[in-house]
């Protein structure tokens, strides 16, 4: 049985650089259904910390999620760390019942 799994992505700005964040990540969730195995994604800023900017992503099962972070290159977080938007970066996933390898 696969059970649908989702991902969360907290990104705290730069100083001074929440709302040129925030547009950057309104077009990388834009483009996110496009990504194969997409099933939805969603951008919100968070109402007690105006520099923190979440997106959460659906994904069918636990392998489509792994199979697009497993790319070689992802476009949308390249741009995140060249423009200097980003002072931190947390990833998160409801993935427990995912039988992910501890070490690569």
């Amino acid at each position: 049985m696969t059970l649908e799994t989702c991902n969360t992505v907290r990104i705290h700005a730069a100083h001074g650089r929440s709302q040129e964040l925030g547009e950057y990540l309104a077009g990388v969730v834009k483009n996110l259904p496009s990504v194969s195995g997409c099933l939805s994604s969603t951008l919100n800023r968070d109402e007690a910390d105006q520099d923190l900017w979440i997106i959460d992503v659906r994904w069918p099962s636990c392998e489509v999620m792994a199979a697009h972070f497993a790319k070689p290159s992802n476009e949308g977080l390249n741009g995140l760390l060249s423009n200097c938007f980003v002072r931190q970066v947390a990833f998160e996933s409801d993935a427990e019942h995912c039988n992910f390898p501890t070490s690569r």
